[in-house]
């Protein structure tokens, strides 16, 4: 009888463990992230040169001669003249989305648009820019906060990804 209801409760805890570990599909986590895709032609054709935007959730801040570049995440870059630190005057703002960071070396501005690496001059007295180059797919796509990557084809990109 010991016998019996030893084998029992090691049958019942036994099976109580391993169906611990099989989950319903229904009860997947959900992403709480849903990802920003253009096309490629769009993607490309998101650079320009616009006026002064709100600055909403910055990034990095990049000072080279006189000007100073405020990033807006995953939008572009927000261009100060920066003659007087002490008040720097807002010129305008370059719309690249995808956008996280850029570097200056002489005249040129290399910037990361998702998965690109763009290459421009920024003309400051006219507020424009002239795209020099563009590399494509340097970088791999982006992936949310917390780690997914989307379903993309070959001509789509992930420029942000959206809390739902």
């Amino acid at each position: 009888m010991k016998k019996s209801f030893l084998i029992i409760t090691i049958v019942i805890l036994l099976s109580c463990i391993f169906k611990s570990c099989i989950r319903p599909v229904d009860d997947e986590p959900k992403d709480p992230f849903s990802p920003t895709i253009l096309d490629r032609t769009a993607f490309e054709n998101s650079v320009k040169s616009l006026p002064n935007q709100p600055i909403v959730k910055s990034g990095k801040i990049y000072i080279k001669d006189n000007l100073m570049f405020i990033n807006e995440e995953n939008k572009g870059f927000h261009v100060y003249d920066y003659t007087n630190p002490e008040n720097p005057l807002r010129i305008g703002f370059i719309q690249i989305l995808g956008a996280t960071d850029l570097a200056i070396r002489d005249n040129t501005i290399y910037i990361n648009q998702a998965v690109d690496l763009v290459t421009l001059e920024y003309n400051l007295s006219s507020n424009s820019i002239v795209i020099k180059h563009r590399n494509k797919n340097v970088f791999p796509q982006k992936s949310s906060p917390n780690g997914t990557v989307a379903t993309t084809t070959e001509n789509q990109i992930v420029v942000d990804w959206i809390q739902k």
